[in-house]
């Protein structure tokens, strides 16, 4: 039998490398064209060959414009990317910081400090179409909340959603993006540690691009906002949410079985002694962040308790 050559074997194998090495230079080269975009003068180091894309960024500084405006800081950032998709880039940082807002609107502003945070990053036609960020360790504040406002881990996922037309049967404009919120070990101020759960929609007559297209007719819709704790669910809330005079105002009800903490927290009062009830009652509330007005629990509602159970817990 004839040998093959050695040299024959392997030569196919550089070959390949070789071209391989082509294509991820040039993955790589897209990456850090990317980043140069967001990062003007950063320091970016690549690597990861042969299966994926990494890169690390000290320093980083990211800045969201338009109707939602927002800046990320962070003492370091590590991207990751498979080579071959360019729509999907997930993002680790190191003690990040966010400042955001909402055109002049004090509620929807916030600072928040984290120890960590993970983030999915799609990318779509117009842009961000998908963005979902873990952060562990969160302090924040907000004008939504006189006290500050702290988590083990919240969660933040937002996304485009395709709009329908107006229909001019309907009193709300189309969605245009989707926000869901969850964190576990939530505290507001002195609160005991809770559970969160939020499901919202922004409402608007056209894509959003800028605050006053938005504000012009457009509604905050919380489907569903939910606390509770260990034993079960406390509260959920219902609204819907429009700008009035550089304010957010709200109107919805409170479904909850702690009828007299919530209305405690509502008012900024101390928390009262309260055993949660067997059926939960609905209580009507509206105004704006710090000047809400909650109604009294209806006169027919059953009082009796679960003494089974632990006390409610303190909200605030």
């Amino acid at each position: 039998m004839r040998r093959v050559p050695l040299w024959l074997t392997v030569a196919p194998l550089v070959l390949g490398g070789v071209v391989y090495w082509y294509f991820w230079s040039g993955w790589r080269d897209t990456l850090r064209a990317d980043i140069v975009v967001e990062q003007p003068g950063a320091t970016v180091a690549i690597g990861g060959f042969p299966y994926r894309l990494e890169a690390d960024i000290a320093g980083p500084r990211f800045v969201l414009p338009g109707p939602v405006r927002m800046t990320v800081t962070a003492d370091r950032a590590r991207a990751n990317r498979n080579p071959w998709a360019r729509d999907l880039t997930v993002v680790r940082t190191e003690r990040p910081t966010v400042e955001a807002a909402v055109g002049p609107l004090a509620a929807a502003r916030l600072h928040a400090v984290a120890a960590t945070s993970v983030s999915s990053v799609h990318l779509g036609a117009r842009g961000i179409a998908r963005l979902s960020t873990v952060f562990t360790q969160l302090h924040a504040t907000t004008g939504l909340f006189a006290a500050p406002v702290a988590a083990d881990t919240f969660e933040v996922h937002v996304r485009e959603t395709r709009a329908r037309s107006n229909e001019a049967w309907s009193a709300t404009p189309p969605q245009q993006a989707q926000i869901v919120l969850s964190g576990t070990g939530v505290r507001f101020g002195g609160s005991a540690p809770l559970t969160l759960a939020v499901d919202s929609g922004i409402t608007a007559t056209a894509a959003l691009h800028d605050f006053s297209g938005w504000a012009a007719g457009g509604t905050v819709e919380v489907r569903s906002a939910t606390l509770g704790d260990a034993t079960g669910e406390i509260a959920r809330l219902t609204a819907s949410a429009v700008p009035a005079a550089g304010a957010l105002r709200l109107a919805g009800t409170i479904t909850t079985v702690c009828p007299a903490s919530v209305a405690a927290a509502v008012a900024g009062g101390p928390a009262p002694s309260e055993l949660r009830r067997r059926n939960p009652v609905r209580l009507a509330f509206a105004g704006s962040p710090g000047a809400f007005t909650i109604g009294p629990v209806p006169a027919d509602a059953p009082a009796a308790v679960r003494a089974q159970l632990p006390p409610c817990p303190r909200l605030r």
